[in-house]
Order: C-alpha cells, then structure tokens, then sequence
C-alpha cells in the first residue's frame, strides 16, 4: 500500500458523526507528537490526520572543497577596477561640483595605486600609459594574510 493510499484509509476510519466530541482525549484516543489533528468545519465532520515527515539527515559531501580544481572557475569573469584615491566630502559640496571642478584625492602621485577584484584589494602598483590608455603596472600581489588583517 503506498503513502497516500494509508493516508486516504486513516482519513475514511478517523470520520466522526456530529454528535461526538471532537476532543481525542474524551474519546479515549491517543495521538503521538508527530500526529496533528485539524477538524474541517464540514457537513460530514470528517476529521483528517496530518503525520510529521522525518526527513534523511544531511551527509557532508564526499569530496571537501578544497579539492576542486580551480580550473573549472578560469571562464569565470569578475570585475576588475584601479582604485587612484578616496576622499570625503560634504553632500552640499558634492552637489555643488560642475564641469572643471578638481576633487584632490587622499594619495600622492608618487603611491602606488589598488588594484580591486569584486571590490577586494588583490594588488598594487603604478599608473602607466599603453598606446593612449591608462593601464597598471603590478608591484605588489597581496596575499590572504594581508587581506585577513584589514
């Protein structure tokens, strides 16, 4: 007999007439804690039973992940940008800046610029010029230690 087939057989024997009670306790029936009753306001009174589901306990997977090639990631891209500098300003100044207005930034022309990935900082180094663009020459790789520490 399948799950449903039970469940529809409990449903047909758990039916009261109207003039029983429709506590289990006056009526001498004991329910376990998985066992839930819910009476539908029905012409028949019919009374269903819910059962708790015991679900399988979660298996750790079988491979942990750090033993994943990283091969598989390489097609995946992320957003790389070159951070020059930051600075703060009030919102009536930034609402006032227009066309030819100079915001100074917190760095030197002569510091080494960041260079981000997903808004993580993954390197250092020096502005260049490469054929008319701007480009970044890598000084400095961080390690994860470095990032940990910020």
């Amino acid at each position: 007999m399948t799950d449903q087939q039970q469940f529809d057989e409990n449903i047909k024997k758990v039916s009261i007439d109207s003039t029983e009670s429709t506590d289990p306790a006056e009526r001498g029936e004991e329910f376990s804690p998985a066992q839930s009753r819910v009476d539908l306001n029905t012409d028949d009174k019919t009374e269903q039973v819910a059962y708790a589901v015991d679900f399988p306990a979660a298996v750790p997977p079988s491979t942990p992940p750090a033993s994943l090639p990283l091969q598989r990631f390489y097609d995946v891209n992320v957003t790389v940008s070159v951070e020059l500098g930051r600075t703060e300003l009030p919102l009536g100044e930034l609402l006032q800046l227009g066309p030819k207005a100079v915001v100074e930034l917190n760095r030197s022309v002569s510091e080494m610029v960041d260079v981000m990935a997903q808004g993580i900082r993954i390197a250092r180094g020096e502005v260049v010029v490469v054929e008319d663009r701007y480009a970044v020459r890598i000084t400095h790789i961080e390690n994860s230690h470095s990032r940990e520490a910020e």
